[in-house]
Formats: structure tokens, sequence, C-alpha cells
């Protein structure tokens, strides 16, 4: 099946496209499968399970994904879920995809109707006095400017009436001005440098930003004539040499105090911080080291809340609300999948969260709901307009190639795998003929398995989990990932997977032990940035840490010998874990950072990253003997992986990232 109508919507499957005189959308493959399968149905009712089955054949039955399936849909139609045309809900029966012909026909009962009309008028009225409404169906996708060159950091006035932004790359970027209702553009910054984190005064005639200069930052504003849409002077407030602001936005107050989040260079230490824009001092409200890294503040509308995020662990992100006149802060949800955004809702009685490829509703209490759209890309800084009416953000789209190199030919890349995607995490399997890696494409995380030149799908990851991992099995026919409480085992034979819960939050598949059935895996540290190893037992699930000195062990890099001995490294440093639990080092290096390890019989391979390319050392294990290589990387190629003989190379390039500014309306 090529193609159908849908009333006055034109769909075309192949193009995953539905169109009208009106719009056009395009939506995910999934999408497009339940549509297709409920139009092969049409005029019947189909439960969940029947649609489940249709389009997820090999996964356990999960409701939440054909319901969101089914919001997606009824966006693209432009149908209202409360009054649908086209998808129908039988309650506690499913769905049917009704056509002009096939429509139940309603029995008209004006009395009952006028009655339920008026005392929902009268319920919603109350409601309303309790609490404002927030818009949450949207369904036109637009963009803001028109211009090819990337667009970031953008930033509303606090009427609505304007956008800055940071059009441009690396160092050649410029603050740009745009009137919404005119779409007239004007530049506001004079020359060329590193711009981020805007932030407009609370009367809107200044705009705060970071300009970046030889790995020194410094934080500056602009007054600006809103008549002629010009900039009227320049003033610089505060340097920063040990720290770097990390915060996407700056908060300007009616005092005259900035917020911003800042980290510590060399310690990774994140903090919250503000400056008096007269007086030029600064001082920090709320300090976090360790596991919590601040990485996100939004003001409030009346100026009496920060809303904080933070990265609390593997796959953990903490919201908090800062109470500015106590400075009490108190946490409200936790979240995962990561946060690119944050702001408040013009009520002031709820976030918007940019979680990566979706956009997130959370209230006061914690309570989270989703406002659905069709859409691939990574989601950064989505704001509400001050009407509530729409959404203004920055869609990223990301792409990463895996190139393969050979000890022969070091600095001849050939591209294995191009998409326009992320594509990543290349394992090799253990002869090194083929390898697993992990793609994202049209916003699914997913596994394919290349070999002799083909790239084929062995894991569709049916709910979009985010994954930790790959890990072969010793013969080559099976292989397993994890996402943050299952492990998903893959027959490579029959394309066949099975799903195991584990009781343990999120860690990292490192490698297969050869003589028992389990797996060297690494989780993070309480300190936030190192990571222990442990063994996750496959038959048992149960996960034993290893300690030295009594003590749990840092790892950056971590590999397993034929004897199942546990080598990991430090930064530094390389340490072999014997089977009695005692660790001894066994090389170290005082010049560069260690990035990676593989042991191949007697010979542990050491990589290390340099400036101007890779080091790698291969260690005897039996004479204690070592030889040098030096790889050059003048491309900026990323070193990922290696064969086990350490004869083939696998790179990721460098991301290219293609940026742009929507309004969702």
């Amino acid at each position: 099946m090529t193609g159908f109508g849908i009333g006055n919507f034109t769909v075309d499957v192949s193009r995953c496209k539905i169109s009208s005189a009106e719009s056009e959308q395009v939506v995910e493959p999934k999408v497009m499968d339940v549509l297709q399968f409920l139009y092969s149905k049409r005029g019947n009712v189909v439960s969940q399970e029947e649609i489940f089955a249709a389009v997820w054949p090999n996964a356990v039955f999960s409701p939440s994904y054909v319901q969101r399936n089914i919001a997606l849909l009824r966006k693209a139609l432009n149908e209202d879920s409360k009054n649908p045309q086209f998808i129908i809900t039988h309650p506690k029966r499913g769905y049917c995809l009704a056509l002009d012909e096939e429509k139940p026909q309603t029995v008209t009962r004006s009395i009952l109707i006028f009655t339920t009309v008026i005392l929902l008028c009268l319920i919603g009225g109350w409601l309303s006095l309790e609490q404002e409404a927030v818009k949450t169906d949207f369904s036109v996708l637009v963009p803001v400017t028109s211009n090819e060159a990337n667009e970031s950091f953008q930033s509303q006035s606090h009427n609505g009436n304007y956008l800055a932004f940071v059009r441009g790359d690396n160092d050649n970027q410029h603050i740009w001005l745009k009137e919404l209702a005119t779409g007239k553009e004007v530049q506001l910054s004079k020359h060329p440098s590193t711009y981020s984190s805007l932030g407009w005064s609370a009367d809107n005639r200044a705009l705060a930003f970071i300009e970046t200069k030889n790995d020194v930052s410094q934080l500056a504003y602009f007054n600006l004539d809103m008549v002629n849409l010009t900039r009227l002077n320049y003033a610089k407030v505060l340097e920063f040499k040990e720290y770097l602001v990390t915060s996407q936005q700056l908060q300007w107050t009616n005092n005259n105090q900035i917020y911003f989040i800042e980290r510590q260079k060399h310690k990774n230490n994140t903090q919250l911080s503000t400056v008096n824009i007269a007086t030029k001092q600064k001082q920090v409200i709320k300090a976090s080291v360790g596991q919590d890294w601040l990485k996100l503040q939004a003001l409030s509308p009346d100026q009496t809340q920060l809303a904080l995020g933070y990265e609390a662990g593997q796959n953990h992100y903490r919201i908090e609300i800062l109470n500015l006149m106590d400075n009490n802060s108190k946490a409200i949800a936790v979240i995962e999948d990561g946060i690119q955004g944050l702001s408040w809702h013009p009520s002031g009685e709820h976030l918007l969260i940019s979680n990566t490829n979706n956009l997130l509703l959370i209230d006061m209490k914690g309570n989270s709901s989703d406002i659905a759209f069709n859409n691939y890309q990574v989601i950064r800084d989505a704001a509400f307009t001050p009407s509530g009416e729409e959404i203004l953000m920055e869609l990223v789209n990301i792409d990463v190639d895996i190139l393969r190199a050979t000890t022969t030919k070091s600095q001849q890349y050939e591209k294995l795998v191009d998409t326009s995607s992320v594509d990543f995490l290349p394992v090799f399997s253990p002869d090194s003929s083929k390898f697993v890696f992990e793609s994202h494409r049209s916003g699914l995380k997913q596994l394919f398995l290349y070999e002799h030149g083909k790239q084929t799908l062995i894991f569709a990851n049916p709910n979009n989990e985010e994954l930790f991992g790959v890990v072969w099995s010793k013969n080559g026919e099976e292989v397993i990932t994890a996402s943050k409480d299952k492990l998903f085992r893959i027959d490579l034979n029959t394309g066949d997977y099975q799903e195991v819960a584990h009781p343990h939050h999120s860690f990292y598949l490192r490698e297969k032990f050869n003589n028992e059935d389990a797996i060297l895996v690494s989780y993070r540290a309480e300190d936030g940035v190192t990571f222990h190893p442990a063994k996750l037992d496959l038959q048992t699930l149960t996960l034993t840490s290893f300690s030295g000195s009594g003590e749990r062990l840092t790892c950056y890099a971590m590999a397993l010998d034929k004897h199942d001995q546990i080598y990991f490294s430090n930064n530094k440093q390389v340490f072999r874990l014997d089977q009695d639990g005692k660790f001894a080092q066994v090389w170290r290096t005082d010049h560069h950072d260690i990035i990676g390890l593989a042991v191949d019989e007697q010979i542990l391979n050491i990589t290390l990253e340099q400036e101007a390319g890779y080091q790698l050392n291969q260690l005897n294990l039996q004479t204690a003997r070592s030889e040098i290589r030096h790889i050059a990387n003048e491309k900026g190629n990323m070193l990922i992986n290696a064969s086990h003989d350490s004869t083939q190379f696998l790179y990721l390039t460098e991301p290219k990232r293609t940026r742009t500014l929507v309004r969702l309306r």
C-alpha cells in the first residue's frame, strides 16, 4: 500500500507524510504503521493489544506506546480527541478508523446536550478560578527564521515582542535581534566571536550575554533602543578565569541581579551564582559538588523562585524549586533521558522541560504530562510565549558517522556508516569481522549490525528506551544491551530477543566474562564523575562491586583477559584486579590521559589521547615489555574502538549540528 485518503487528507506511506490543502505533516515510521493498520481494519474496532502486536510484533505489550502514536496521528489529522472525526475511541474496547461512509450516527438529544454544555461551562469556569488552564494541544511547527546559518541560545523578551539569538558557528558568531510581529532582524554584535547564554533585562531594554575568547569568558550587556532596534552601548560586568558559565540562559531580575550557573574548570564543581550589575560583585547562592551537577536555572514570572535542573546520577535529572527569599529549596521531580531546557509557564504554576526529544509539563507537585508533537530532533530551551499559546524552541539535528582506518593506512579514513543522524558506540565482535552500533534515526534509539558493508537492524527498541552499552557473547551469536531496568539478549541467528528485568538502576555494560555467565559493568560513583567496576551475574541478576583495600575502585577504561582477570584504569594508571580481590599497578604514564584498554591473548593494549592524535602502548603481560605506536589524527575524528588485535580502528566524526529556531502553535 503506497497511499490512501482520509477525508481531506492524503496519506503517502513511503514518505510517512500526511497532507491536506492547509497542512503537511511528516510523522514517525511507527505512527504511519499504526495508521496503516487502522486503515486496513477501517470500520472495525481494534483493541490496543491488536495494534501493538501488529506494529511491535516482538515486544512486551505496552499501552502507552499505542496511546502516544494515536495522539500523534490525531494531531497530524488535525482532530480533537474529545470530538474525533476519524479515529473514534471505544472505551475499554479500542479504536476505529471511521471514514465518511462508516462514521457512527449521532442521536440528537437537544435538551440533554444543552444541559450538558451549560454544566461543563459552569464547571470549567469554576476550575479556571482555581488554576489557569495550560494549553497542551499544539499541532503546527513553523520556522522562526529562514537563514541557513545555525541559530541557537534563543531568548524571548518578557513582553514577547522580540527574540534575541546567536547566529553562526564557533568563533564566527553574532548576536541578532528579531521583531516577531514584523520579522525585522538586526545584528547587535559588531565583531564575530563566541557568544552564548542570553538574557533580557526586566524592562526589555537591555540584553546580557556571555562572550568567550581564548578560554576566558566575560559577562556583558548591550543597552538597546527598542524604537529603532539598535544597540546603544556595550558594558562589561564580570570576567571568568577559573570558571565557565554553563547556563544556557541568564536570568536578569528587577533589582539588577543576574543569575547564572558556572562550573569550576579543573574540578568540575558547579554553583549557582549572581552578580549585581551596579557593583559588579559576584555572590555564590548555592554550591553543588560531587554527584550533583547543576545544569539549568529558570526564574519564575514573579521573580521569587528559581527552578533548578541537576544531573544527579546516571540517567537521573532532578528538578528543584529554590525560594529566593530564604534560599531554601525542595525537589519536586526526578526525570530521565536528559534535560536540555528549563522554563516556566506564564502562570507560574508549571515548568516546561526540554527532555531531549520530548516536551514535559510539570506542576509544582511533580505531576508530569507530555506535550506531543512530531519531532525527531533534540529540543533545547523550549519556552512558552507570554500568552501561553505558543512555544518557541531550538531544534538540533546531530550527525555523527563511523569511520575505519588500519595500522597500515592510519590516515586513510573509510566511511562505513553515513546517515544524517547519530551513529555511535561501535563494538567489534570477538573475531573483529563485524560490529554492532547504536543509531538514533528518526528519533529512535536502535541497534544495527555492520557486516560485509551492509547495515542490518537487529534491535528496534520498541519502547525507545535509553541504552547503556553493548557486549557480545564469546561465540559471537548473541549481543546484550541494557536500559535503566532491563537487559535485552538479542539472538543474531534468529533476530529474536529476550527481555529480562533487573532490580538495579542504570549501569553500563563493558564486556562479557569468558568463563561464567556474567558481564563486567560500571556504574557512576558517588562523586558523580568516576565509575566503579562490578560483575552482573546473568543467572541471578545480582550485582557485585569489586573492592581493593576495603575501598571501591575508580575506573575510566576496563577490559577482561581470557582468565577473567579485570584490568581497569584511572586517567594515568592501569591496574589488574585478581580473582582474590587484590589489585596491583601494571602500567602508568606521566603525560597523557588513558582513554581505552583491551586485552588480546597476553598483550594489553592501552590507548592514550594526545593533542595531535593517539598513542598506542602494547604491553606484553608476560615480559612487561612495552611497544609504542603513534597515530596522527589531523582531521579531529574521535578514536572510539579498536579490533582485538589493534589492526583496525573505528572513529566517530566530529558532530555536525544543524540548529534551527522554531515556533510550535
